[in-house]
């Protein structure tokens, strides 16, 4: 009867001394990092274990930067790279298979590569926290239809990695869980910027209780509010004095071409307009104090500003149309400074391109058939670590590109992985 390999292979030093270079390149960084996932429990039953996890989630994470998106990918990674990745771990059984990896991350806990990415990107204090939820749509519940895995997710632009995760049921359900999510996280002296589905008092309290501020959008989920400060800030713009001929005062804001604001004093008002890859666009911000106006303001815990975003954008292409005109309405927990309340408003919607953009097309999550919910969202993490990687690297080009280049070249791959850990403590 064959021998079942231990649960911890042989040290490094039983592998031939020619398959191990004295120094690998990356060799420190990668040490951390195989530290922290060797503090990762396994989930699999020891008896049967031939490639420890550190082994095969470094091997996993070399593939997905070397372009290898799915389980078989990986393994054929790993095969065709084993002396490469024997210069950083044994793989005394050899590269794990396919049926390994997709074991592997079926049984472990994404919580587990959450506290590494949450690590490596530091103390929040300082930095800007953006909420927001994504699906990833090929999780699929085959009977439904719909997806298995709806992430709320807390990205830090300036560190290109998520710091919290929780899994909801269906978008309508990201209220119910957004406070397990902010529960999770340190978040004091952070700015936290969250889309519609966090405009309510409950919220607020939770994030002043937390120790950060706040600028949460308002839209019709808080009808009260939201119809108050519409109507405040119409009151503010002057418009109500004098509508254009035949047109009596409208009950919202209306577009400059049909009649321009004029602010009362004491807004606080940021006008920026840009013009982007043949999109030209139009910002103004306008912040006033919080007082007798708001009737409920008490309910917003640390509520100091009320923020008004109108913007005008129109393409290239659509020079003979009239610009597109959009109103948002916000709380924030800071002063009514529109100069400063403006930018992280704008910014909020980076995650789009920073995180949701990379992961469902550089990297193909959306294509993704791993309909495991804990497997998914484990592989979504490990993306999210090797994309945070390739941006690192000083080399110019797109993080698609660098991918490509880490296929090819066991030199680069080894350079995106060097000096990249330093705020990773083991």
């Amino acid at each position: 009867m064959p021998s079942i390999a231990p649960a911890h292979p042989p040290s490094r030093s039983t592998i031939p001394e020619s398959a191990i270079p004295e120094s690998a390149p990356g060799e420190a960084a990668i040490s951390v990092l195989l530290a922290k996932f060797s503090d990762i429990k396994d989930p699999r039953a020891a008896g049967g274990i031939h490639h420890p996890l550190p082994e095969v989630l470094l091997c996993a994470l070399f593939a997905v930067i070397s372009n290898c998106d799915c389980y078989t990918s990986m393994a054929t990674f790993a095969e065709t790279q084993l002396t490469w990745l024997r210069r950083y771990v044994p793989l005394v059984r050899g590269a794990p298979s396919h049926d390994t990896f997709r074991y592997v991350f079926m049984l472990l806990n994404p919580s587990a590569i959450m506290d590494i990415l949450s690590d490596w990107a530091g103390s929040l204090d300082g930095q800007h926290v953006r909420i927001d939820g994504k699906v990833s749509r090929g999780a699929k519940n085959p009977e439904t239809g719909r997806s298995r895995l709806w992430l709320l997710r807390a990205w830090v632009s300036d560190a290109g990695l998520s710091v919290g995760q929780v899994p909801c049921g269906e978008k309508s359900n990201e209220l119910a869980t957004l406070p397990a999510l902010l529960a999770s996280l340190q978040l004091k002296g952070a700015l936290v910027t969250i889309d519609a589905m966090a405009g309510h008092p409950d919220i607020a309290r939770l994030l002043h209780e937390g120790g950060a501020d706040y600028i949460l959008a308002l839209k019709a989920n808080e009808k009260e509010t939201h119809t108050l400060v519409a109507a405040h800030f119409k009151q503010l713009s002057g418009q109500n004095e004098h509508p254009p001929e035949g047109m009596e005062a409208a009950k919202k804001l209306l577009a400059p071409e049909i009649m321009p604001a004029a602010w009362a004093t004491g807004c606080s008002v940021s006008l920026t307009t840009e013009m982007n890859r043949g999109r030209w666009e139009e910002r103004q911000v306008i912040a006033v104090a919080v007082g007798d106006w708001l009737p409920k303001a008490f309910l917003w815990y640390g509520l100091q500003s009320a923020v008004c975003v109108l913007r005008r954008t129109m393409r290239q292409r659509q020079t003979a149309a009239a610009p597109a005109w959009e109103v948002h309405y916000y709380l924030s927990s800071l002063p009514p400074e529109a100069a400063k309340l403006g930018p992280p408003i704008r910014a909020h919607w980076g995650v789009e391109n920073s995180c949701h953009h990379l992961l469902d097309v550089t990297f193909g999550e959306d294509h993704s058939q791993v309909r495991d919910a804990a497997a998914a969202q484990s592989l979504s993490l490990l993306r999210e670590m090797a994309g945070a990687l390739l941006k690192k690297h000083p080399r110019k080009g797109s993080v698609k590109g660098k991918r490509q280049r880490a296929a090819l070249s066991q030199e680069f791959r080894a350079e995106v992985v060097a000096a990249n850990f330093d705020n990773l403590h083991a």
